[in-house]
């Protein structure tokens, strides 16, 4: 055998049992990414008591204002985080948690009428006991952790890494083995045969669906990382130049003891707007954090750079009390690395480009699966091939 095909011969190994041990993983996330590219529309229709709130005519009210209300009736709630955009005819939705013991309600989400104040209800985010209100968190939970925790998160990152990896070992073994003439000997390798047996229609679908779709496929596999295993993604993208400023912003020394108490949302989030200033796009998205560890107040506003109005990309960390700035992060002034983990993952969770790119991402969600499951099946018929030829083998040396 030549060192050329003993290095080929390797590297399918490789990519057989890459691909054999993310499958089942993938294919799940390939199912349940297709129904959460839609997900605001299917929870509209899952749980619209929750969700839909008609403005009847009526002004929206403060944000802010609300949900200091709903703290103010739920004694032992804190909702750090503040959404300061709805979208009309929706509710405001808020993250709540209780951090006495003794206080442990049923629910961690609370669904509040912008127009009115009075609350629509509540869930536990993800328990599916509840009924259908909980089944597109349930199936987010499946395709993040597996419904297992942060041990899923873990084992999902894993195999998102394997993904990254198995794609470019993918693509390298669908270029021809030999230099000569190679457009024409690569030219079939993106074609499906029509009128072909079932195991070759299996490997064209694996081998020209991984080529058409192999950038869109290796945006979702190194998404998955920076998402799932930020451990491993945060020190490469500081490697390439990032500098992970949002994460400093959370993690800031925490305030000294004896300062004044925080100031109240509503002030933090007027310093926030006029920190921001003529940058922020009115009506755009933008929220509010409240991080008592780190004695800030983070402002996220979207501008006219970034990759979607619908993603809040420019933040403004100030002092929780005395409203001093600490930390800006611009997404024209981000550095690179930044800007290309912004964009992969606004790709993965189907936050730009509208109806048309969730359209595609549903595609590329059965398209995952289709590719897991061909996969299998080569392996399969390739197996019973190998097993059959040695005992046909076995069979001659015994005659």
């Amino acid at each position: 055998m030549s060192r050329l095909n003993a290095t080929r011969q390797f590297w399918v190994v490789v990519h057989r049992w890459a691909g054999l041990t993310t499958a089942l993983f993938l294919a799940v996330a390939g199912l349940t990414g297709c129904a959460l590219a839609w997900e605001d529309a299917l929870e509209d229709l899952t749980a619209p008591h929750l969700t839909l709130a008609p403005s009847n005519g009526r002004r929206l009210r403060d944000p802010v204002a609300l949900r200091d209300a709903a703290v103010a009736r739920h004694p032992g709630m804190v909702a750090d985080f503040m959404p300061l955009s709805i979208e009309p005819g929706h509710a405001l939705r808020l993250r709540g948690y209780f951090p006495a013991p003794a206080v442990q309600p049923d629910w961690d989400e609370l669904f509040i009428d912008p127009y009115t104040g009075a609350e629509l209800g509540h869930r536990r985010w993800g328990d599916i006991t509840q009924g259908t209100v909980n089944l597109l968190p349930m199936l987010y939970r499946l395709h993040y952790t597996l419904l297992v925790g942060s041990y899923g998160e873990w084992l999902m990152g894993v195999v998102a890494l394997v993904w990254t990896f198995d794609c470019f070992v993918g693509f390298y073994l669908t270029l021809p083995p030999r230099r000569a003439n190679w457009r024409a000997r690569w030219a079939p390798a993106w074609k499906v045969r029509r009128t072909t047996s079932a195991h070759k229609l299996s490997f064209d679908l694996h081998r020209a669906g991984g080529l058409w779709m192999w950038p869109v496929l290796l945006v979702l596999a190194l998404s998955s990382v920076s998402l799932a295993l930020p451990q491993v993604y945060a020190p490469l993208a500081r490697a390439a130049g990032g500098n992970n400023e949002f994460a400093m912003m959370a993690s800031a020394g925490a305030p000294k003891a004896g300062a004044p108490p925080a100031m109240p949302a509503a002030v933090a989030r007027r310093r926030g707007e006029t920190l921001a200033g003529a940058r922020r796009i009115p009506g755009g998205t933008a929220w509010l954090w409240h991080v008592p560890a780190s004695g800030l107040y983070i402002y996220g506003y979207a501008t006219a750079r970034d990759v979607s109005g619908n993603v809040a990309g420019a933040r403004l960390a100030f002092d929780d009390r005395s409203g001093a700035l600490r930390y800006t992060i611009m997404p024209q002034t981000a550095p690179v690395a930044d800007r290309f983990t912004d964009w992969i993952v606004a790709l993965h969770m189907a936050n730009v480009f509208g109806w048309p790119w969730r359209v595609f991402e549903t595609l590329i969600g059965a398209a995952v699966t289709m590719l897991s499951i061909t996969g299998v099946l080569i392996w399969m018929k390739k197996r019973t091939a190998r097993l059959f030829r040695r005992r046909r083998e076995g069979a001659a040396t015994a005659r």
